[in-house]
């Protein structure tokens, strides 16, 4: 069996070309409008990337840390809590004590 690379999401966001043509499907998802608690869900996560990018005062930094276990968040992965509100209010939490210098 071959052991497969793993990547970081900063890796595989370097490797995506920004003027690349998108496909007639994407463009019409990418159109279509959110639905309930999806809109929320979505407003959430941005909210909290965002958040984690002022936090750590760099893009790529946010989003490595996004990745990585926190013991505040019971050594969960931040990515992993972003798909509903609850884990996003944790997330935010723990940035707040972070910005105020509490790493704990």
């Amino acid at each position: 069996m071959t052991k497969r690379k793993r990547y970081s999401l900063s890796e595989l966001v370097a490797q995506c070309d920004p003027n690349a043509p998108t496909s007639e499907a994407f463009r019409e998802w990418e159109q279509a409008p959110m639905a309930g608690i999806e809109q929320a869900i979505t407003q959430h996560a941005i909210d909290v990337i965002t958040q984690a990018i002022g936090a750590w005062e760099s893009r790529e930094q946010a989003l490595e840390w996004l990745q990585l276990p926190v013991p505040a968040l019971e050594h969960k992965r931040p990515c992993d809590l972003l798909g509903t509100q609850g884990g996003c209010r944790r997330i935010a939490s723990v940035l707040r004590k972070i910005e105020q210098g509490d790493f704990s």
